[in-house]
This record gives structure tokens, C-alpha cells and sequence, in this order.
């Protein structure tokens, strides 16, 4: 720990080597120090998003939110434990710019005519285009995007495709705001520790050229994703991002940790385990949420059932009505649905495929 004066208001205060933006507890002023000359910059665009929720009211929220994600709702005081929950101030840039990408490729003819023995190059057809979109693209200014559950992937794009990174756009990715409230980057304010109110605010550790960094091949791969969307095989793909700034935001979460012990059946197919869900402290939404029952729990419980009573028909049908064949031939194919779906789960690259193909080179 080392003691320095804030440029702003003079007073004193101890910081650390590893934050970048230093935020003195007195007059909220974020300034950066200068290593080499010693001298310090305040930061001028650095603002705050206000919370609007409480402890209680996220407590209160997430009941809700479990009566509408599990269909007995009578138990949920037996079966269901809040283990904690706390909410933080995330530092995160948010960096405006605009993103155009150019693209070609080729898909397969859907038609062919009997007879014709065309050229290999006549059952393709070459494709093109071009897209542009303009962002306020949020990257976490912090080292690592783990350190609470559910940051690291925060994007959740219209297009059906697979996300893998923690940068995200601010406008369309942390809810819709209640009626009669701003959007939330038109809610920030500027940064004052007093709005933060009881939330802790997490320091900044990296710096606006690494988030611009991360921000422009978190872009290009995601313009890459959605051109290979547009065409078989994608050749070519190329992207140019303009910035045009970039601020200082600190965002509101909440997050519960909680555990799932059911009493019924369920407990012969469910692990006891904890389980998480993460709140926007200004639109109040769930960002991300594990489910006290899975889709593949479900689809094992499927699974199972569909096994045991596919064994009982079939017996049935042999010792006593034949009619339990067809029984039989029901829950095999609601066991078969299920082993199917279980292995389409599995798969890690959900990306939507047009025409016969969809590999391409490697990024330009």
C-alpha cells in the first residue's frame, strides 16, 4: 500500500500498483498517475450508473423469477435457499464507434435439372455484401472477466450465434429500462461515490488502449460470425472500425448464489448443488440465470422414464395385449427425441449454416 495526494482536492489516501485509474474516497476524482514524470491526470469522462435496487427487492425479485421458471411454487420456502447476494459497481469502458464489414462467398444451387451434367463450378453460386452497424461496445476494465459469475458473457446477439467473448453492446444488452426510465447509458451519471450508495466500486485495471484492443477483435470476430451466417462458404471477410470516444461507466450488478434441494422424485435425477443468477441493478432484468432444473437434466429425466416404460410395454405386450406395442413404440421415440437432443447440446459451435457448406479460411 502506498499514500498520494489527489490532484483535485489535495487530500490524502492510500491506493495500490495494481489499479490504473485511481479513485480518491473524498472528492470521487479518478486521476492517473504518471510513473515515469510523477505527474497526475484527472480523467474527465468517467460516470456512474445509479442502482435501483435494494438487498430486499432483489431477494424479493429472484422469488419471482423462481415462481416463473419452476412449476411448484408451493414448495419454493423447502426446497429453495438463498446462500448469498451482494451487489458491486463494475468499471467497464464503453467505447463508441462505428463498424462496417465487407464479405464474399459461395453457396450450393438448391436446384439442379435431370439430365444436365454441369461444370463443378456451375453448382455454385458466388455471393457478396456488405453491412455496417454503430455501437457503444462495453469492454470489463478489469484483468480478469471471472471474477463474479455470469460477467464474462454478457452479449446476447439476435443473430443465432455462438458467444465467447466478455465485450458487449451497451444499448441492447443489459434490458430494457421500466416505463418512464431512461435507457441506461442515458441514466449515467457523473461519478460521485454517493451514488454508488452501499454498492462497492471496483477499481480499474485496464487501460483505454487495451479495451479499444480487445474491443476491435471482439468486433471483427463478431461481423466474421454474422457474414458466415450470409453464405455457404465464406472466402473473404473484411472489417474496419472507426472510433469515435470512449468513457469511463461504472454499471450496478446484483448476484445470488442459491441451492436446490427438491424433495420429490426430482432428487433422484438432480444433484444438490449451488446455483446462480445475475440482476442489472438499473433495469432490474436477469442477465443470466441457472435454472434449478436444466434442459439436460430434463432431457435425461426423459431419458430415463422413456427407458423404463419402453421395458414395461414391451413386456406387457408380449405376456398379455398387443395393443402395448404401441405403447412401447411411444416411448421409444420419446427416449430417442431425448438422446438426440442431449447430443445436439453437446455440440459448442451453434453457428447457423447456409447451403451444403460453411467453412471458411482463416481471418484476413
Amino acid at each position: 500500500m502506498f499514500e498520494i495526494a489527489c490532484p483535485n482536492c489535495k487530500a490524502s489516501f492510500e491506493y495500490t500498483n495494481e489499479e490504473y485509474i485511481h479513485l480518491c474516497p473524498f472528492c470521487s476524482a479518478g486521476f492517473i498517475i504518471d510513473m515515469e514524470h510523477g505527474s497526475k491526470e484527472i480523467i474527465s469522462d468517467h460516470f456512474i450508473v445509479p442502482s435501483e435496487m435494494q438487498i430486499e427487492e432483489v431477494k424479493n425479485n429472484f422469488m419471482g423469477w423462481l415462481r416463473s421458471h419452476y412449476h411448484k411454487s408451493v414448495k419454493l420456502n423447502d426446497e429453495f435457499e438463498i446462500l448469498g447476494c451482494y451487489g458491486v459497481m463494475l468499471p467497464y469502458w464503453v467505447i463508441s464507434l462505428d463498424a462496417q464489414t465487407v464479405w464474399s462467398g459461395h453457396s450450393a444451387k438448391m436446384k439442379s435439372y435431370p439430365g444436365q451434367t454441369p461444370e463443378l463450378s456451375e453448382k455454385f453460386v458466388q455471393e457478396q455484401g456488405q453491412f455496417s452497424r454503430r455501437y457503444r461496445w462495453a469492454v470489463l476494465a478489469r484483468r480478469s472477466p471471472k471474477e463474479h459469475w455470469g460477467i464474462e458473457r454478457l452479449h446476447n446477439p439476435k443473430e443465432h450465434i455462438m458467444v465467447d467473448w466478455d465485450g458487449f453492446p451497451l444499448d441492447e444488452s443489459l434490458g430494457i429500462a421500466g416505463q418512464g426510465k431512461k435507457e441506461i447509458y442515458l441514466a449515467k451519471e457523473k461519478f460521485r461515490f454517493e451514488i454508488a450508495g452501499s454498492l462497492p466500486v471496483t477499481g480499474v485495471q485496464i487501460k483505454e488502449e487495451q479495451a479499444i484492443m480487445r474491443a476491435r477483435d471482439q468486433i471483427t470476430e463478431y461481423h466474421r460470425r454474422i457474414s458466415k451466417t450470409k453464405s455457404g462458404t465464406l472466402y473473404e471477410h473484411r472489417t474496419e472500425v472507426e472510433i469515435a470516444g470512449i468513457q469511463l461507466v461504472h454499471i450496478p450488478f446484483w448476484f445470488i448464489r442459491y441451492s436446490f434441494s427438491p424433495k420429490s422424485l426430482l432428487r433422484f435425477f438432480i444433484t444438490s448443488r449451488e446455483r446462480h443468477v445475475v440482476f442489472q441493478g438499473y433495469t432490474k432484468v436477469v442477465l443470466d440465470a441457472e435454472l434449478p432444473v436444466s434442459n439436460s437434466e430434463k432431457l435425461y429425466m426423459n431419458l430415463v422414464l422413456s427407458g423404463v416404460g419402453s421395458f414395461i410395454s414391451l413386456l406387457l405386450g408380449f405376456l398379455t395385449y398387443h395393443l402395448f406395442f404401441l405403447l412401447f413404440l411411444f416411448f421409444l421415440c420419446v427416449g430417442t427425441f431425448s438422446i438426440w437432443r442431449i447430443y445436439n447440446t453437446q455440440e459448442t459451435d451453434i453457428d447457423v449454416k447456409k447451403g451444403s457448406q460453411n467453412e471458411e479460411p482463416a481471418s484476413l
